[in-house]
């Protein structure tokens, strides 16, 4: 971080980002006042930072999700799940709701893929009742949060 500093004094970079699963290393980065921008694990499933990183961000700086589709598997569905499955614009469109994520990565293999899911830049915001779903879905891939997907921090 000191050489981060250092660049940025001399105007070798302008701007320091931070990228991070660890609520807690992000937290300190935005208390810190260590970073411009701060690129976090956020979907579905992985909502914990909606009670800490998110909001202190928001205060101050912006935020860029990854993993929204969380590796793909918020697109495959669950055996205890009978509503529909969201799409990868759905997964996009339910990170950019939050108003401290200011932009959210996507992979698409394809073109086809890339347009569908640039659609969330013109789709209303969901209603609160389609939120709670997708929560709900989001708990059902999240299980205990320990599958082979989840780095677990000590």
């Amino acid at each position: 971080m000191d050489e981060l500093r250092s660049w940025k004094e001399k105007g070798l970079v302008r701007y320091v980002g931070i990228t991070t699963h660890n609520r807690a290393i992000a937290l300190d980065m935005i208390e810190g006042f260590q970073c411009e921008v701060l690129m976090h694990r956020y979907n579905m499933a992985h909502r914990k930072a909606e009670e800490d990183v998110l909001p202190a961000a928001q205060v101050s700086i912006p935020v860029v999700a990854f993993t929204c589709t969380r590796w793909g598997t918020l697109l495959k569905g669950h055996t205890n799940w009978q509503g529909k499955l969201p799409t990868a614009a759905d997964c996009y469109r339910y990170v950019l709701q939050n108003p401290a994520i200011h932009l959210a990565l996507t992979a698409p293999k394809t073109r086809q893929q890339l347009e569908a899911n640039l659609t969330v830049l013109h789709t209303p915001l969901f209603f609160a009742q389609e939120v709670a779903s997708w929560q709900e879905y989001g708990d059902l891939i999240y299980g205990t949060g320990q599958d082979a997907f989840d780095t677990q921090w000590i």
